[in-house]
C-alpha cells in the first residue's frame, strides 16, 4: 500500500526470548485469527487529490498516481457530507468482514480525529466532525471489532519523510526528531485512550524504534492486548504480519511463525500470524474519480478469498469512500457480490468430521477418514475440504499428500489454522466422489503428534457461477 518495511531488523528477533520447540500463538494471535476477515477503510487526504500538479491549489508533495496533496486550506475546507459510518459498517459487514481498521492518518499528517496537537484535522476544519469516534460508535453498535491505522513513517504536515524530519512541511514550520516522537506518540495515545477498545493497531511499516522510540512504549501501555501489525521489535506476542504482496494470494507454504519473510518460517521462535491486505479497485487503495472499470470481478474477489482465508491467512480488504464519504454504489454492489459469492461455495457441505485419529508411521502420520456423507445419490465431480490444524502447540505439518484408492489426489505444503483444498476428478473413467469414499492424509510433521481438528467437505459441483 505504502513503502514496505521488509524486517531487515532480524536482529530484532534477538528481543524475543529464545525458546525450545515450535512458537506458539497467543490467545489474543488464536482469537484474531479466527476473524478471518476485516476492512480497511483507506479515506484522507489521497481522497481528494487534484490531478494537475500547476493547479495553484497543489502542494509539490506527490500523492497517489498523477494526483498531488492538497493545500492546507483546501483539506480544511473539505466536507464530506454524504459520510455515514452506520452504512461503512453495513457495506463492510456484506462481505463478511468481523472487524474494520481506520486509517486514521495517512502519511499527510492530516487527522481524522480530534488531535490535540495541531489544527490540521477534519474535525478543526469546516467539516467539523470526529469520524474515529463515529465509526468507533458504529462498530460498537453492530458488534464490529475497531482498529487504527496510524503513519509514522511519513507525515507530509510535519516534513517527515522515511521517519526522519528536514523534509518541506506543509505546516510551513519545521520540528525536531524529537519533537515528531512527542507529537506522534501523542497522538497514537489519543487514539488508544479516547475511543473506546481498540483491537488492533496497524503501523505501515512499522514505527522506527530508534526514531520513534516513545510510541512502543504507548502501545504497550494503552493497548497492551490489541493486535498490532508491522510491530516486531515490541509485538509481545499480538503482533500480526505483512505477507509479501497485494495481490491477494498468500503464497504457499504459509506458515504462522515467522522471521520477517513473506510466507513465514516454522522455525522461528516468533508467531507472526500474516495478514493478505488487497484491495477491490486494481490498483487504488483510495478512491480515485472514473476508475469503475479496474474494479475487480466477482470472481477474482472470491478466488482472493480463497488464496487468503483458505491459506491460514486473514483478508483484508479495503474499502475507498469518495470525497463526499459515500461508498460508491458500484462499490457497495461488488463487497456485497463477495458476500454472496462466499456463502454460496459453502452453501452445499457435504459432510463434516471432527478430529480424526492419526497413525504414527515412521516420521509420518497418516490420518485415514471418510468425512463425505451429503452428496446426491450421484456423487459429485468437485468438492472442497476445509481442513483445520491444532496450531495451539506450534504449527506442525510439514508436506502432505491426500489419497483415495491409493491415488494421490494432491500434495503441498503446510494446513494450518485452516486450509482449503479443491478436488476435481475431471478425467471421466474415473468414479466421482461418493457418501463413504475413504480418504487418506499422510503428513509429515517437524513434532510428533499433529492434530487435525476437523475437515469439512463442501459439494462444489453447479458452484461454478459462485
Amino acid at each position: 500500500m505504502m513503502a514496505r518495511i521488509q524486517a531487515t531488523a532480524l536482529t530484532l528477533l534477538s528481543l524475543v526470548a529464545a525458546s525450545s520447540g515450535l512458537a506458539k500463538p497467543s490467545a489474543v494471535q488464536m482469537a484474531y485469527t479466527e476473524l478471518e476477515i476485516g476492512a480497511m477503510i483507506t479515506w484522507n487526504l489521497q481522497t481528494i487529490c487534484v490531478e494537475d500538479q500547476h493547479d495553484p491549489r497543489a502542494s509539490t508533495q506527490r500523492c497517489q498516481k498523477l494526483g498531488w496533496v492538497p493545500t492546507v486550506e483546501t483539506a480544511m475546507n473539505w466536507t464530506p457530507n454524504q459520510l455515514d459510518t452506520d452504512k461503512w459498517v453495513e457495506v463492510a459487514m456484506s462481505f463478511g468482514a468481523k472487524h474494520i481498521v481506520l486509517v486514521a492518518d495517512h502519511m499527510t499528517g492530516f487527522a481524522l480525529w480530534n488531535t490535540s496537537v495541531h489544527d490540521f484535522s477534519l474535525p478543526a476544519g469546516k467539516f467539523g466532525r470526529d469520524v474515529v469516534a463515529e465509526l468507533s460508535a458504529s462498530c460498537k453498535k453492530y458488534g464490529i471489532k475497531f482498529g487504527l491505522f496510524y503513519s509514522t513513517h511519513y507525515n507530509w504536515y510535519l516534513g517527515v519523510n522515511n521517519y526522519k524530519v528536514g523534509w518541506p512541511p506543509l505546516s510551513g514550520k519545521n520540528v525536531t526528531q524529537e519533537q515528531f516522537d512527542q507529537i506522534a506518540s501523542l497522538q497514537v495515545q489519543e487514539l488508544l485512550t479516547q475511543y473506546g477498545e481498540i483491537d488492533q493497531i496497524w503501523f505501515d511499516g512499522g514505527p522506527d524504534v530508534t526514531l520513534t522510540p516513545t510510541i512502543p512504549k504507548i502501545v504497550e501501555k494503552y493497548a497492551p492486548n490489541a493486535i498490532c501489525h508491522s510491530c516486531i521489535p515490541f509485538e509481545r506476542n499480538v503482533g500480526t504480519r505483512w505477507m509479501g504482496n497485494e495481490e491477494g494470494v498468500m503464497p504457499i507454504p504459509s506458515w504462522g511463525a515467522s522471521t520477517g519473510n513473506t510466507t513465514g518460517d516454522p522455525h522461528s521462535p516468533t508467531y507472526l500470524p500474516p495478514e493478505t491486505d488487497t484491495v477491490l479497485r486494481e490498483h487504488y487503495w483510495f478512491w480515485w474519480n472514473n476508475t469503475e472499470q479496474y474494479t475487480k470481478s466477482p470472481s477474482r474477489m472470491l478466488s482472493n478469498y480463497i488464496t487468503s482465508v483458505g491459506r491460514s491467512s486473514n483478508l483484508i480488504l479495503n474499502m475507498a469512500p469518495d470525497s463526499t464519504g459515500a461508498i460508491p454504489e458500484s462499490d457497495v454492489v461488488a463487497y456485497k457480490k463477495l458476500g454472496d459469492g462466499i456463502r454460496c461455495i459453502f452453501s452445499k457441505p457435504a459432510g463434516h468430521l471432527i478430529a480424526p485419529t492419526g497413525t504414527q508411521q515412521g516420521s509420518n502420520t497418516t490420518f485415514q477418514f471418510s468425512a463425505i456423507s451429503s452428496l446426491p445419490e450421484s456423487g459429485s465431480r468437485n468438492i472442497t475440504l476445509v481442513m483445520k490444524e491444532d496450531v495451539s502447540n506450534g504449527q506442525k505439518i510439514d508436506s502432505w499428500s491426500l489419497t483415495r484408492s491409493s491415488q494421490v489426489m494432491t500434495s503441498s505444503v503446510s494446513i494450518g489454522r485452516n486450509r482449503l483444498i479443491n478436488l476435481v476428478i475431471s478425467d471421466t473413467k474415473q468414479p466421482p466422489f461418493k457418501n463413504g469414499d475413504i480418504l487418506v492424509l499422510t503428513v509429515s510433521s517437524f513434532e510428533p503428534n499433529p492434530t487435525i481438528t476437523s475437515i469439512q467437505a463442501f459439494n462444489w459441483e453447479g458452484c461454478e457461477s459462485c
